[in-house]
């Protein structure tokens, strides 16, 4: 008996040890994917960093420059004039190369810093045979020294030369070769129609603004936001067709063709449709790899920022964390889990007992009969004033007004189609083609009014009941101070009781200081 005992327990023990064993390899097959994808995506935030701000402030100097061509501005073609304009914007834009402008006739203005002056080229086209004016300068007004030559050059047949699709959009042109410096790097351009005062002719050619950023740049902004452990960070324009990898350190993977390997990676994340931030097995060098990319900046693919590691160098500590678990540890956790749920069964804790989801229009009517307060509000309609039935904007300033105070406050929900009595009236005044039309309306105002940045906020529903649809926008606290923006001003506003209260500058001072940093530590 104590044999057959003693073999039963031994046998009882290395079934147990033999199936921890086989749920340690499982775990460790399971999770080895998702581990790998979370550090990529570690590394690949690591790297946006600067790099994304920097292309930010590239988009937002190209949209000013536009629209200075736009207004009329950069009509002039005084070189002093020019200068004057352009060199606080590189002054300001320490990583900008160069900047340009031409337009369809052949004329061109080109400024660079290089050492302690100032360069231009101011490029005149005369039937063909073009003369390019050089000049340096110490200040935008004091011309220290000029010089002509005769050129082929023409501005026109640059890569960056191009009619945009439409007035919002930025060119960015493959990886070429600036003409004055000979470096490597891509150029980012603007276009806008040229005006005349003939208003029988409807255009007169168009006119370019672009901005040079040498790749020695790129990897620059590429690698400070790279540590010795995260392989290999670089840049890929949307096309895929122009890689640009970080300057590798001495530390670095030398023996590597980079430009080789990361063409692999590419190949194949085109191949799988541009995954976001999958991450992608490939092979080069004799190693296995694990690569992943993501847009540069948020729902534009103008430029996807990558990460490719070695799988050994992400998976190390995984190995030696799951294949290194003691067998104390093991039947530890498994006995006190088993007594766990032995306990929570006793208690009938495996008894379902899940509330059903709350209905929408059920939510509706229960929020009308609570009434206005501090986080419900009701209004009319999106646009349209109903005692003149004309639309209007103080309209739809009137329920942003109530979205900036929920923002600012403990959060709230407007209703859009119930009035003061909480009475549905619908959308039927405002006119909407369809729903469609009503929502994207909807969103462009908060967009262009508040701030893409706070879409994840608000959140919106377009109900229909069996008196009409009723817009529903559930806003949560931003934990931020949020402005509503009306032409060039800003309004501030919190919810005081069933209000949305404008404050002053001090107040809104006081407020964002103390009141908001005393809600944000609940």
């Amino acid at each position: 008996m104590k044999k057959h005992l003693l073999v039963s327990l031994t046998l009882s023990l290395a079934g147990f040890l033999l199936i921890l064993f086989c749920l340690n390899l499982y775990q460790y097959l399971r999770v080895k994917n998702n581990v790998a994808s979370t550090m990529l995506r570690e590394i690949n935030a690591r790297g946006r960093g600067e790099l994304q701000s920097f292309f930010n402030a590239i988009g937002e100097k190209l949209t000013i420059v536009r629209d200075w061509g736009q207004n009329g501005v950069l009509d002039s073609r005084d070189t002093i004039s020019l200068n004057k304009k352009f060199f606080p914007l590189i002054n300001k834009g320490r990583r900008i190369t160069g900047v340009l402008l031409a337009d369809t006739s052949g004329w061109e203005y080109f400024l660079m810093h290089r050492q302690d002056q100032w360069l231009t080229r101011v490029t005149l086209a005369d039937r063909g045979k073009n003369t390019a004016v050089y000049a340096s300068w110490q200040v935008p007004e004091k011309r220290l020294e000029i010089r002509k030559k005769y050129t082929d050059y023409d501005p026109r047949k640059r890569p960056w030369f191009k009619r945009s699709a439409d007035n919002d959009s930025i060119l960015w042109t493959p990886l070429y070769t600036f003409l004055e410096s000979g470096k490597k790097g891509i150029t980012a351009s603007v276009s806008w129609d040229k005006k005349t005062k003939d208003k029988k002719i409807k255009k007169d050619g168009f006119t370019v603004f672009g901005i040079d950023i040498a790749l020695e740049e790129i990897q620059q902004l590429l690698q400070q936001n790279k540590d010795d452990t995260s392989g290999l960070v670089f840049l890929v324009n949307g096309a895929g067709t122009s890689i640009l990898p970080a300057k590798q350190t001495s530390a670095g993977n030398n023996s590597i063709d980079t430009e080789k390997l990361l063409s692999v990676l590419v190949d194949k994340w085109k191949a799988e449709n541009r995954p976001v931030l999958k991450a992608i097995r490939f092979n080069a060098g004799r190693r296995s790899w694990l690569g992943s990319l993501q847009p540069l900046v948020r729902d534009k693919t103008v430029f996807w920022i990558g990460v490719a590691v070695p799988e050994k160098k992400l998976t190390a500590d995984l190995y030696k964390t799951l294949f290194s678990v003691d067998l104390t540890d093991f039947l530890v956790a498994t006995g006190g889990g088993m007594l766990l749920l032995l306990l929570i069964w006793k208690n009938g804790g495996f008894h379902r007992d899940d509330k059903p989801p709350v209905d929408p229009v059920v939510r509706l009517h229960g929020l009308i009969n609570r009434g206005e307060g501090a986080e419900v509000e009701f209004k009319s309609t999106v646009r349209t004033n109903l005692k003149t039935g004309k639309k209007g904007k103080e309209i739809e300033f009137a329920w942003l007004k109530s979205v900036v105070a929920f923002l600012n406050s403990k959060g709230g929900t407007l209703l859009i189609g119930v009035d003061d009595s909480g009475r549905i009236i619908s959308l039927d005044a405002d006119g909407f083609e369809n729903r469609d039309r009503c929502l994207l309306h909807i969103k462009n105002l908060l967009n262009q009014h508040i701030g893409a940045e706070f879409s994840g906020y608000v959140h919106i529903a377009l109900l229909t009941t069996d008196t009409g649809d009723v817009l529903v926008l559930d806003v949560e606290r931003a934990g931020r101070p949020v402005f509503l923006r009306i032409g060039k001003n800003e309004e501030f506003y919190i919810r005081s009781g069933p209000s949305s209260v404008k404050l002053t500058p001090s107040q809104t001072v006081n407020y964002v200081m103390h009141d908001m940093s005393e809600a944000d530590k609940f």
